[in-house]
């Protein structure tokens, strides 16, 4: 059996780096953290541990989440500069009528503001607190789509949220994805999300995701595929940049 090997890592660092992926992300995965450091998963459920202690995280089988409800907020703080620079690309691409999807990322979340400035669009999501927000915009039809909740990322998933979905079609999905890697292409930490977001894709003409450059070149369990010629890829780098060269076979088109 092939064996990492351990990276010297101080465990300040992993401890900032594992506080920065849950703020990011809400969620972390012991198997994930542990194969990107090189550590053991022994030594990452040490750590997550101590941020357990300090009432930080909830543990979760397999992994831990950012805990309390200030989970979403959080997220949304976290990066939002980068957030904010890669929905800018996509404001354009918003259309005039017809139904869009958006996801429940905090990166998709900023782009309630640009769909403000529309009007005549319904507007579906399996997040509650972007429904809140997108119920505030007039003129906006917000729709719900009913389910489970995810208590990892708060989103609504399962037999009812696919049942919905079935029934819908987007002129436009716009969603994130918890990693981008280069062959296995979008990944989640659930699978029910991944199985959402893939059926999501499927039930749309145009797909834009958006991710910033710290999720690149990762991965997680829970792998999702889209259309290659409908997907458009926004990120925070210059669509030029080599750091996105791997990408670019896996969509249409990088902005």
């Amino acid at each position: 059996m092939f064996v990492l090997p351990q990276m010297n890592i101080p465990a300040h660092q992993r401890l900032e780096r594992l506080t920065a992926v849950l703020h990011e992300q809400g969620t972390v995965q012991v198997s994930a953290f542990a194969a990107e450091w090189g550590v053991s998963e022994m030594t990452v459920r040490r750590d997550l541990a101590r941020l357990v202690e300090q009432g930080l995280v909830n543990r979760v089988h397999g992994g831990a989440v950012v805990s309390g409800g200030l989970r979403f907020q959080t997220r949304l703080d976290h990066n939002r500069k980068e957030k904010r620079q890669t929905i800018a690309k996509l404001a354009a691409s918003i259309p005039d009528e017809g139904c869009v999807y958006l996801d429940g990322s905090t990166t998709i979340y900023q782009l309630i503001d640009s769909i403000a400035k529309k009007t005549g669009l319904s507007v579906a999501t399996n997040n509650v607190d972007t429904f809140h927000a997108i119920t505030k915009l007039p003129g906006i039809s917000a729709m719900l789509i009913g389910g489970v909740l995810n208590e990892a990322t708060d989103n609504l998933v399962g037999p009812m949220a696919r049942r919905s979905i079935e029934g819908l079609s987007f002129a436009a999905a716009y969603t994130s994805a918890y990693a981008l890697d280069p062959e296995l292409g979008p990944c989640e930490p659930a699978a029910e999300d991944a199985e959402v977001k893939e059926l999501v894709a499927r039930r749309s003409r145009a797909v834009y995701v958006a991710v910033n450059h710290h999720k690149l070149g990762r991965y997680a369990s829970a792998t999702w595929q889209w259309n290659a010629k409908a997907t458009t890829l926004a990120t925070d780098l210059d669509p030029h940049s080599e750091q996105l060269n791997p990408y670019r076979t896996l969509v249409s088109e990088i902005v």
